[in-house]
């Protein structure tokens, strides 16, 4: 077989100036579901009981995420409000660590926002969108005096249902799963039970980073008959792990570009 080629850049923002760090994670999702009956208006018709009723069900919560001094893999779990880095990022119980750091990866470089205790977020970066299926790294600041070394960051929202679709690129990207589900990429359900696995071909590389060895864990794709389906690998362990909530990972794309789609709904999760 040919061999296949990798795009060559450092897949972490300062890798020689910081330490990677490892990350726990407390995942507290509270849903509440918000029905809108729309046949209020015709009851002083006397005709409400002859109306189908219609109601819009959405799911909200949050969820809350530790991460330890250095570099952190984070996706935003949560459709928020405001979905810009400087919003999502400004939700550390206790406030911001002066000098924390958000890189979103962006055409083969880094998109960075950072935050100063004076003058808040700012760089080319802070106005930046991560939304669910995405991710950035986050780097956090080793602390001051007598401050807890380790931050919670709180992500508020709804979660995402019905069809969802996340693109993958060609080449490297920043993704995670588009719900806050514990899931391994490769066994992911749709709402009726079918696959929704993510679309790889054969060549497709994921690379987890893994605080115990300070590196990336890597996950390749083979696909030796294009008749019959292929797996993920890394060495003699078969099949991807399952990634946390609140986990992102990157994704190389050998193929052309596509989603990864999945139908979801808190009523009945897969």
């Amino acid at each position: 077989m040919p061999s296949k080629k990798v795009q060559n850049f450092s897949l972490t923002p300062l890798a020689q100036t910081h330490t990677l760090a490892t990350h726990t994670e407390q995942i507290h999702i509270q849903m509440r579901t918000k029905a809108l009956l729309l046949a209020a208006a015709f009851a002083a018709a006397g005709v409400a009981t002859s109306m189908a009723q219609v109601y819009s069900v959405n799911a909200v919560g949050y969820v809350n995420k530790t991460l330890t001094p250095g570099f952190t893999f984070v996706s935003n779990p949560l459709l928020a409000a405001d979905n810009k880095i400087s919003t999502l990022f400004n939700n550390f119980q206790g406030g911001v660590r002066d000098g924390t750091t958000v890189y979103k990866f962006a055409n083969g470089g880094f998109l960075t926002a950072g935050f100063d205790e004076i003058s808040g977020w700012g760089g080319a970066g802070a106005d930046v969108t991560v939304v669910p299926g995405e991710g950035v790294f986050v780097f956090v600041p080793n602390p001051i005096g007598g401050e807890a070394a380790n931050k919670v960051l709180t992500f508020v929202g709804e979660v995402q249902q019905n069809n969802t679709s996340t693109p993958l690129p060609r080449g490297f990207s920043m993704k995670s799963s588009v719900v806050p589900q514990a899931v391994a990429p490769d066994n992911v359900k749709n709402t009726d039970g079918s696959s929704a696995a993510i679309p790889a071909v054969d060549g497709d590389t994921i690379y987890r980073w893994i605080p115990a060895t300070k590196g990336y864990k890597t996950y390749g794709y083979t696909q030796f008959d294009p008749q019959t389906p292929g797996e993920w690998s890394s060495g003699a362990e078969v099949g991807l792990p399952t990634f946390d909530v609140g986990e992102a990972f990157y994704y190389f794309r050998l193929g052309a570009a596509t989603t990864w789609n999945r139908t979801f709904s808190v009523n009945n999760p897969q």
